[in-house]
């Protein structure tokens, strides 16, 4: 699906080529070229190396799940059997922020194509003021977003059963490597609310309105980038989905609100007022829970541990004296 080029027609009318104006109605065609060009760097040989560290997750590891320690010698082994393949994990880096760079550039393609495919073809039939239409933009483009955001987090969740152990969220702290969902998860999250920032210039957002979403978007990239770079991605998925499952309804009933949907719109700002308190409270009680009563168990467990090796250690010296 191309998006068309806007260009000034036969009789002049459009900006000129180059021009600011042009640059704001043709910015989505501009980035997809930049990103077809990085992706065409994987077929010559000299550059495919350079387009595979921007377009790829790196610090990949391999570990053998294996633990021969940990199996019965006793028990009958069927000839069945096989060892479990090795496991490929990653790490978080440097290079992390090249991806993040290349995942904005993309977030910039969809977000213009969602824009002009959808939300402008449906924002004509409502005849909305301009400043409730920016509203519209608004929410439709984070309600997809927060969409598929809970769905990609809440599968994760379940497959790796932080509920019904939640003591994964600090056991074996810092969590320095993940799997590679979770890693590409929290770089596409950082990604977006990159992209954030070119779309205030390319939506031709007010400046009374553009400080509000400024904050929005620096808040959510540092709160996330923070929690990455501490090794805290798996505390961050479960408040990110937190989050955004109240964000979803709030955006979702503003949508059914500006097309007239006010049966539907009305009991889920409700549900929302009731939600939007108790995920709060939940989330505090989580971030506490993990922070200070699951770190700090790790903590004094190191610290008794230290102790026990410095007492052997000056136990064996007074033996030899």
């Amino acid at each position: 699906m191309a998006l068309r080029l806007r260009r000034p027609n036969a009789k002049g009318e459009g900006p000129p080529v180059f021009s600011q104006e042009f640059f704001i109605q043709n910015h989505a065609d501009i980035v997809s070229c930049v990103c077809m060009v990085i992706v065409m760097g994987l077929i010559p040989e000299f550059t495919s190396r350079w387009a595979t560290g921007i377009i790829f997750v790196q610090y990949n590891s391999t570990f053998n799940t294996t633990d021969s320690t940990l199996l019965d010698d006793t028990a009958p082994r069927s000839r069945i059997d096989e060892p479990t393949p090795p496991e490929i994990l990653y790490a978080s880096g440097i290079k992390d922020l090249s991806n993040i760079s290349f995942y904005a550039l993309v977030w910039i393609v969809i977000h213009a194509i969602l824009q002009e495919y959808i939300w402008e073809r449906t924002v004509k039939r409502l005849h909305l003021s301009k400043h409730k239409t920016a509203k519209y933009y608004d929410s439709g483009s984070l309600v997809i977003f927060y969409l598929l955001s809970l769905i990609w987090g809440i599968d994760y969740i379940i497959k790796e059963g932080y509920v019904t152990s939640p003591s994964v969220l600090w056991k074996d702290y810092p969590h320095i490597f993940m799997r590679l969902s979770l890693k590409f998860y929290m770089l596409n999250q950082m990604a977006f609310w990159l992209h954030c920032y070119p779309e205030i210039y390319f939506m031709k957002t007010k400046k009374e309105d553009s400080y509000s979403k400024l904050i929005l978007y620096t808040s959510s990239l540092l709160l996330i980038g923070g929690a990455y770079l501490m090794k805290l991605q798996q505390l961050a998925l479960v408040l990110i989905v937190l989050h955004y499952s109240v964000e979803f309804l709030f955006h979702a009933a503003r949508l059914l609100h500006y097309h007239g949907k006010d049966d539907l719109a009305n009991p889920l700002f409700k549900v929302w007022r009731i939600l939007f308190v108790l995920v709060r409270i939940l989330s505090i009680f989580i971030s506490v829970l993990t922070l200070w009563f699951g770190l700090g168990i790790i903590h004094r467990s190191a610290h008794l541990r230290d102790s026990d090796v410095v007492m052997a250690a000056e136990g064996g010296v007074y033996e030899g004296e």
